[in-house]
């Protein structure tokens, strides 16, 4: 932490150890210290030696200085409201630019000085070298005290030494170490003025001017009395001060609580609203109500302890028959929609058109319901002028709106062509399979389902390539390859070889053949596979016994498909060896020639191939205690070996049904193309999505999201809606407000209301449902609001949903001159102890927001509290001057100034003047002596770091007692 220090002078290097000064410039006589040391010998130290006598340069050597080292120019260059009663000075980065150039004395004085005169005193004419000015005797100071008007200002960190400070940042051009010059003269009111800064000696005068060095160039450049003087300008600026009493202190202490009940009796927090006539085509309360019916309407903010609850027009039968006459009018379009209206002949009056029902899109509910807040929004006219200022402010800033929904909408846009062409694609592809693939075998269906390069969910849930799904079972290896389809293509080599083979099976009559899968898997009748595969028709075999579904089954398996194929390959092989064995082996007597031992081999023979024609036509059951698949036809086309077991396990777990319905499942066009969309939007556009959806491929619903308060809004264009009666809120004054949110809840759904109806007119992807605006006090961003209003229940009421519900808030209302002479000033709360909030123990809390109304006016919201927790805990509200750069002056004497206590209070009717000018010096017996002990002590025998301390205007706060603002 940093502090303000004030030091008189500064002078450092050769000039702060001049002792005399010759043809106004200081001399410098250096000296030089000689220390002898010999190896062995103490250090010996011999008497100064005095140099040659060394002149430096005086002000008569300077015509001016660089104007960058002026950091500050007080009041500003160009102000035309500065305080009078404060002094106007300069600032310079160069903390020994003063004293630079002075020449040695007891009490040195500054070589250069500030001059302030009236715009009808003086004005700048060009001179030699730079601005001159001439300037009356009564507007300058007396020189033998500028020494009390110029010293160094140092920030400096908790215990560092000032003048440690000062040497270290001297010259550096930071603003931590100034040094500053002021003008003692006390500024009239309404005035233009004109600041300069002029040599302070003869010789910097004759220099500026260019006139010959004067003998005594150290003189002053004027005496007391003189008529009139010109002067080299070396830095100016112009002001103009404003009227008397417009420091930030006397401006504070005008603002005065103006208490609740003095408020509500002069009208303000509500407006009264004539309902005598609320449709203007026609009185439909004629007969019913008098010549004039009101009802006071709240705003945005009341007083506190206003009951908004319900509203009270002034004659009551006339509000309920306006209910029912507006509820009736809100239902007749959504009562024409209702199934008992369909087809009715239409309305020919003005309900066709009907006002709008508020709330409709946010909760799907056509019509007023008997309860909760969309009937309290709709048939209540307070809350329907809430919601109509909500849609009116859409009205005027709909382009505005609409050009930031526009810019938050990124990628939505193209994300939803994406899904539209992927809809459009899935419901395409959809009716074809309806139309081509509804009708098609098990076994086609596999095959194109290896086309998809689909995967099938296996038994443990995992997905599965079907061709991987069947490797591991009892279905010939390559079945489920495009290179099988292609095999056994209608028309292929495949099928027309076994077709040629089949012809000539001599098994009865012969059917076409159809490839396995095509047959097998599509087996709904009782039959073997054998007999498509042979070729054999179903007439021609003996009545089967069971049932077969496929060629996957949990129960009977019969035959093996393969025999039919086994049976020709078998027999052909036995003809063979029947025909070797009669030519070649068999004996006269039937024996073999080289083998007796085995018998006559003709009957082995014919018996064999009997045996094989027995087989491939057997339809006998053949039980297994595992859901098997018959596997012959993998030993024709995989060459599997003859050993292996006619009956083996499927290894699946699961049906040929089960099987064929995962595969149609997995062709779907819906979830693939969902598949694919999550591929090219991302999970997050996609969540939430099931195929299952009735339309899994809708756009994306997306609304924008309004950061700013709508309170702003509502304070710029309607004040006396946010705060009724704000116009003629008297000057100078503050109060307490608190927040009606039931208003403030009815404006935002009329506002989401009506924007989302332009978003929709303008194809922007909304259902109508969202809330683009849920904040209204400040501050704004993405914090929650008041949340999604479709989300609101049917049976809430109208500020229930409010954010600051539980921590709840308290508004002060503040309008006063001050907020526009001073824009930064602060007002903050505390809770006092002992009636003050000085001290320690004092809890303070900054607002949550401020909201400007005008430029006089503001709005200062607190959190956490109430009206009545801020009177019971003695809550103070505090304005408190805002942090600028250092003022000096007095204060204007007024009646409620503190007596004289401390120098703080020292008032411009109690400093010692002359012409005009504050001396360093009692004058009058002022200031007047006080008992109290002061800092520093007394006015007199001082230096300029003292005075500065004293004319120093330290920041300033007053507080107001939350009691006095309630009554």
């Amino acid at each position: 932490m940093s502090r303000r220090w004030f030091l008189a002078s500064v002078a450092l290097g050769a000039s702060a150890d001049a002792t005399s000064a010759q043809d106004a410039r200081p001399r410098f006589t250096p000296a030089v210290e000689i220390t002898r040391t010999v190896d062995g010998s103490p250090a010996e130290t011999f008497p100064d030696r005095p140099g040659p006598s060394l002149q430096l340069l005086g002000p008569g050597d300077a015509l001016g200085f660089d104007r960058s080292v002026v950091v500050r120019s007080e009041p500003p260059d160009g102000a035309t409201d500065a305080v009078p009663e404060y002094f106007a000075h300069v600032e310079f980065s160069d903390a020994s630019l003063p004293w630079l150039l002075s020449l040695p004395a007891t009490r040195r004085l500054p070589w250069l000085t500030l001059l302030v005169l009236r715009d009808d005193e003086g004005d700048l004419a060009p001179g030699p070298f730079s601005p001159v000015v001439t300037a009356p005797g009564s507007a300058l100071p007396d020189l033998a005290e500028s020494w009390a008007w110029a010293h160094v200002e140092a920030r400096v960190e908790d215990g560092e030494a000032p003048q440690d400070a000062v040497a270290r940042d001297v010259r550096s051009g930071v603003d931590d170490v100034v040094s500053r010059l002021v003008c003692p003269r006390r500024l009239d009111p309404d005035r233009g003025w004109l600041a300069c800064v002029v040599p302070a000696t003869k010789a910097g005068r004759a220099a500026g001017l260019n006139e010959a060095a004067p003998a005594d160039g150290g003189a002053p450049a004027w005496s007391p009395g003189q008529n009139q003087v010109t002067l080299p300008v070396y830095h100016a600026w112009r002001f103009r001060t404003g009227a008397e009493g417009t420091s930030f202190e006397d401006l504070a202490r005008r603002i005065d609580p103006v208490p609740t009940a003095t408020l509500a009796g002069l009208g303000f927090g509500s407006r009264t609203v004539d309902v005598r006539h609320p449709w203007p085509h026609a009185d439909l309360l004629a007969g019913i109500a008098p010549a004039q019916v009101t009802v006071p309407v709240h705003g945005a903010l009341t007083l506190p302890g206003t009951e908004t609850a319900d509203e009270t027009w002034t004659h009551r039968p006339s509000m309920d028959k306006f209910r029912e006459l507006v509820v009736d009018h809100l239902d007749a379009p959504g009562t024409r929609r209702l199934p008992d209206h369909v087809g009715s002949l239409p309305d020919r009056d003005e309900k066709a058109v009907a006002a709008p029902l508020y709330g409709s899109h946010h909760s799907g509910v056509q019509t007023v319901p008997p309860g909760g807040w969309m009937r309290q929004l709709n048939i209540q006219v307070k809350y329907r002028i809430a919601a109509a200022i909500g849609a009116r402010y859409v009205q005027l800033e709909q382009e505005f709106l609409m050009a930031r929904a526009w810019e938050q909408i990124g990628q939505a846009d193209e994300a939803n062509q994406a899904l539209a062409a992927g809809e459009l694609a899935a419901a395409a592809a959809e009716a074809a399979q309806a139309k081509h693939l509804s009708t098609m075998k098990t076994a086609a269906l596999t095959e194109l389902a290896t086309l998809y390069r689909d995967a099938v969910d296996g038994s443990a849930g995992e997905a599965e390539p079907v061709e991987t799904l069947l490797a591991p079972s009892a279905v010939p290896r390559g079945a489920a390859s495009t290179a099988f389809v292609r095999l056994t293509r209608p028309g292929g080599a495949l099928r027309r070889r076994t077709g040629r083979t089949t012809a000539k099976l001599d098994v009865g009559d012969v059917m076409p053949t159809a490839a396995f899968l095509s047959e097998a898997m599509d087996a709904t009748r009782t039959c073997l596979p054998v007999t498509w595969l042979a070729g054999v028709k179903e007439e021609a075999l003996q009545a089967a016994t069971g049932t077969v579904q496929g060629p996957l089954t949990p129960q009977t398996v019969f035959g093996d498909p393969a025999a039919a194929f086994s049976t020709r390959t078998l027999g052909r092989f036995i003809y063979t060896m029947w025909m070797v064995s009669v030519d070649y082996l068999e004996t006269d007597s039937g024996g073999l020639r080289m083998f007796p031992e085995f018998g006559n081999p003709r009957d082995r023979l014919t018996a064999l191939s009997n045996q094989a024609t027995q087989v491939a036509v057997d339809r006998r059951p053949r039980t297994t205690s595992q859901p098997v698949l018959v596997r012959g036809i993998r030993r024709v086309i995989s060459a599997e070996d003859e050993s292996a077991p006619l009956l083996a396990d499927t290894g699946l777990g699961m049906t040929g049904g089960e099987l064929v319905g995962r595969i149609r499942k997995r062709v779907r066009p819906v979830p693939r193309t969902m598949d694919r969309m999550t591929t090219l939007l991302g999970e997050t556009v996609m969540s939430g999505r099931t195929a299952d959806d009735p339309r899994p491929l809708r756009p994306l619903m997306r609304h924008p999201e309004f950061g700013f308060p709508i309170a702003a809004e509502l304070l710029a264009r309607w004040p006396e809606w946010a705060v009724p009666g704000i116009t003629d809120f008297p000057d100078d004054s503050s109060a307490l407000l608190e927040p009606n949110p039931a208003f403030v809840e009815a404006l935002l759904v009329g506002l989401n209301q009506e924007f989302n109806r332009e978003l929709r007119w303008r194809e922007y992807p909304t259902d109508e449902a969202g809330t683009p605006f849920s904040r209204f006090w400040p501050p704004g961003g993405v914090a929650p609001g008041y949340g999604e209003i479709a989300r609101w229940g049917p049976a809430d009421q109208l500020g229930d949903h409010d954010p600051s519900a539980d921590s709840k808030l308290l508004v002060v209302l503040v309008r006063a001159e001050v907020l526009r002479r001073y824009p930064g000033t602060i007002v903050l709360a505390a809770k006092s102890v002992n009636r003050t909030v000085e001290g320690a123990g004092v809890e303070w809390r900054e607002p949550r927001f401020v909201l400007p109304v005008d430029e006089r006016t503001n709005l200062y919201g607190f959190e956490d509290l109430t009206a009545a927790q801020a009177v019971a805990e003695h809550w103070m509200f505090v304005v408190r001057e805002p942090m600028r750069a250092a003022q000096f002056g007095f204060d204007k004497p007024t009646d409620d100034s503190p007596p004289f206590a401390s120098w703080p209070d020292l008032t411009w009717d109690k400093v010692p003047k002359v012409n005009g000018f504050v001396v360093p010096r009692v004058v009058d017996g002022l200031p007047p002596t006080i008992a109290t002990p002061l800092d520093p002590p007394r006015w007199d025998g001082l230096d300029a770091a003292d005075f500065a301390r004293i004319l120093f205007q330290r920041p300033f706060q007053v507080a107001f007692s939350a009691k006095k603002m309630t009554g």
